[in-house]
């Protein structure tokens, strides 16, 4: 079956930020009690999450007394606030900023004795809390009908909308409201990533036979969703998880739209995708899912990893005219294969919330990952050992910081205050630690003989090397953003947002196009280089490519993105054999 992802699918930015300070509240206030008032968002999956980390849900305000407690991004009355303050250990406020907006619109106008018209849901959680803020004076409505139970001697009054509202519902309400109240205030309070969500949804039933909507049944803003799709007239479907989908009726259409409300995570989302892409019966589109899966499969070893790793030794070999043996390529692919596995298991939690069917699988095969993985520690330390005493010495100490890397190790009180317990915790350590490992096996180690007499062009390769590893990495890092995001910031990409970390990307992909084009210039490498600039092309073609894709091909495209040093690497294997004719 034909999956097409709508590219605004999944967490908006509100929750995101609910999410960030709730689970960095619970990292930082593990031994203080701790509360959402109410449920943080309208998904069970994610709340069940949230749990499982010591993140209880009151919903009553006496449950919150002697807690800390958090402010949901739908907010809550003023009344209420004082209330809990009183109550409390203290607030930590998650409100959407979107949603204070409105807040403060209301409060403006109510100050100044106008009544408010709030369109959207009377018992929603957002307008329970911005009816708080009318100061006794406002009134929820759902359409223009609504209008004629509005008293019409009112002299002043306003015209807002739930954040999470149809555009179509509100733009009916608001041409009946003008007739109604010529001289009222309107404010379409409507967000704009919801708004772009349904125009999204509206696109894409255009072009597709019916559509799948992934949210919880009490979410506003996926029910809003599940409306627009139906009002295009096609086929529609509002699930949890996959195992709300009948096989039998969903293998009716050969193409299938799918998009989620604002609280659905990547993971629920790609379950779903799965779930739809193994149900066409056309032969050419099954064998199309069986491939992807046998890429997923691969991405899953770590093997592309490795063999990526390894294989730049001899791209490196045939930059710098140095000559390494085969005990070296085994060093670093051994290296790179041992510190990837092993810390799949280290570091579980951002892959259980990036991938779940990863997770599951690595869980299934533990036993065999890790011997595997250990097994690949040692061979690593024993090619490193035939290579030289020196040259072992450095790769234990590689190996020793690649294992510790998501270990506590820091316990001072300085240390516990700035948050940094593990190296990962460190801003933006994932992203940078994996290219200057990757630099080190596959540059430095294989060539310590040579330093002297070849440093410059060693030190070249080591930039364009950790460059290129740099860029696949940050590319990876956007795949996995979501998991990362609500595990710690450990990655460029959510270190800076996806945006600024776009622009970054392009700025390292052009200075690696640039530095391999001139470094023949220099004379610092051999003409091989400009395979580095052709990578970091192919690097910039995937980047704008998978950027509306990572919820359904993640493991399909980080097999595309490895594949890239693989083929850098066996193009320098044929640059050394040529150049031993």
């Amino acid at each position: 079956m034909k999956v097409i992802v709508a590219e605004t699918a999944g967490f908006c930015q509100g929750v995101r930020t609910a999410l960030e300070m709730t689970l960095e509240a619970a990292r930082s206030r593990q031994k203080e009690p701790l509360c959402t008032f109410g449920p943080l968002i309208h998904n069970r999956q994610v709340l069940a999450m949230l749990k499982e980390r010591g993140v209880e849900e009151a919903a009553i305000e006496e449950a919150c007394r002697n807690r800390w407690v958090i402010v949901r991004a739908h907010g809550i009355p003023p009344d209420q606030r004082r209330r809990l303050k009183e109550i409390s250990l203290g607030l930590i406020d998650a409100t959407c900023k979107r949603v204070a907006r409105v807040q403060a619109i209301i409060r403006r106008y109510a100050r100044k004795g106008y009544h408010t018209l709030i369109v959207g849901d009377a018992d929603h959680a957002e307008v329970i809390g911005l009816m708080g803020y009318t100061e006794g004076r406002g009134m929820v409505i759902q359409s223009p009908d609504d209008l004629d139970r509005v008293p019409a001697n009112w002299p002043l009054v306003l015209l807002v909308a739930q954040t999470t509202q149809n555009q179509d519902v509100f733009q009916a309400v608001e041409a009946r409201f003008r007739k109604r109240f010529p001289q009222g205030v309107v404010h379409n309070t409507i967000c704009g990533a919801t708004h772009e969500r349904q125009n999204e949804v509206r696109r894409l039933c255009e072009r597709v036979q019916a559509m799948v909507i992934v949210g919880g049944t009490h979410s506003g803003n996926t029910q809003r969703l599940a409306e627009t799709a139906r009002e295009c007239g096609v086929p529609t479907y509002h699930v949890e998880t996959e195992k709300d989908l009948d096989c039998q009726e969903m293998c009716q259409f050969h193409t299938v739209g799918v998009s989620a409300g604002a609280s659905t995570p990547n993971w629920m989302i790609r379950n779903v995708v799965r779930f739809l892409e193994n149900l066409e019966p056309n032969p050419h589109a099954l064998q199309a899912a069986v491939w992807r899966r046998r890429l997923e499969k691969l991405a899953y070893t770590n093997a592309a990893s490795a063999a990526a790793a390894g294989l730049l030794t001899a791209a490196v070999s045939a930059v710098t005219n140095l000559p390494i043996g085969f005990v070296h390529i085994l060093m670093a692919a051994s290296y790179a294969f041992a510190m990837h596995t092993l810390n799949r298991y280290i570091d579980r939690e951002a892959l259980q919330l990036n991938d779940p069917q990863r997770a599951a699988y690595y869980a299934s095969k533990r036993a065999a990952f890790t011997a595997t993985g250990v097994t690949a520690a040692v061979v690593a330390l024993g090619s490193a050992t035939a290579d030289g005493m020196l040259t072992a010495l450095l790769m234990v100490l590689i190996l020793a910081v690649g294992s510790l890397y998501a270990v506590p190790l820091f316990q001072s009180h300085w240390i516990e205050r700035t948050k940094i317990i593990m190296i990962k915790d460190i801003p933006g350590s994932k992203t940078l630690t994996i290219p200057l490992a990757w630099a080190s096996v596959t540059v430095w180690l294989p060539h310590l003989q040579h330093i002297q007499d070849g440093l410059g062009k060693l030190l070249y390769a080591f930039m364009l090397v950790f460059l290129l590893v740099l860029a696949r990495t940050a590319l990876l890092d956007c795949l996995d953003i979501q998991g990362d995001r609500l595990v710690g910031r450990e990655t460029v990409v959510v270190l800076w947002g996806e945006q600024r970390a776009g622009r970054f990307i392009v700025g390292v992909l052009v200075l690696i196009a640039v530095a391999a084009l001139t470094g023949p210039l220099w004379r610092l490498s051999s003409p091989f280089s400009v395979f580095f600039a052709a990578a970091a092309a192919a690097y910039g073609v995937f980047f704008r490519y998978f950027r509306g894709r990572r919820i359904k091909d993640a493991a399909y495209l980080e097999t595309l993105i490895e594949s890239v040093l693989v083929g850098v690497g066996l193009l320098g294997c044929l640059w050394i054999w040529l150049g031993s004719l």
